[in-house]
């Protein structure tokens, strides 16, 4: 007599998946990837195309495309923070004197707290090595007639790091004024930015807008 394997076979099928199933994994068998920071990723000595490596300072994978490390999956989208200001605030203002951007954690229209820290008025602290940029815009409803000389200034730990903008604007009436600007820079963990403005006004200005924004890069 002759027996048909088909139903045995398929039993010996639908039993050993359930075991697979419900198998403990050991965490020790699984496939890891090779972790290092930022620092480390871009000490390595000509890494081969396609190398893949975890970044332990963004939380994400980084693939090697021959030239340049990049991320490749979801939790290591650019970090960012983002205050924004509108009118109805004065912006004080010197001869040739800084002042800190009236802008503060009340502002903070988006913030990446995993990377940022705003500290103070104009002050964020960044809490991860890496490859920032910077941008700031300021602006007001009555800068006076004349010439006056105007800073965007960045700062970091208190010193002065690069300048957004600067330069004189010349008007014949009192009117709407505003400037921005950006910069890349290379900063530290616990590194403290400050973005800090000069207007020789010599009169109270009322602020329209105002914005600082800081993203890192890598």
């Amino acid at each position: 007599m002759k027996f048909s394997t088909k139903p045995a076979l398929a039993l010996f099928l639908v039993l050993f998946s359930f075991q697979c199933i419900n198998a403990q994994i050991d965490a020790n068998s699984l496939f890891a990837l090779p972790r290092a920071t930022n620092t480390e990723i871009l000490s390595i000595t000509a890494p081969n195309p396609g190398s893949l490596v975890y970044n332990t300072d963004d939380n994400g994978i980084y693939k090697f495309n021959g030239t340049n490390w990049s991320a490749i999956d979801d939790t290591a989208k650019l970090k960012s923070v983002i205050l924004n200001r509108n009118g109805g605030y004065n912006i004080p203002n010197s001869t040739n004197t800084y002042y800190n951007f009236p802008i503060n954690n009340g502002h903070v229209q988006y913030i990446d707290n995993d990377i940022f820290q705003v500290v103070s008025n104009g002050t964020i602290r960044i809490l991860k090595t890496g490859i920032y940029m910077i941008s700031a815009e300021l602006s007001t409803s009555n800068m006076p007639a004349g010439n006056t000389k105007y800073i965007i200034a960045a700062f970091r730990n208190n010193n002065l790091i690069a300048y957004l903008n600067r330069g004189s604007v010349s008007l014949t009436n009192q009117d709407w004024w505003g400037s921005t600007g950006v910069v890349m820079y290379n900063l530290n963990a616990n590194d403290l930015i400050s973005l800090r403005y000069v207007l020789n006004a010599g009169q109270t200005l009322h602020g329209r807008l105002m914005n600082i924004g800081i993203t890192k890069m890598n």
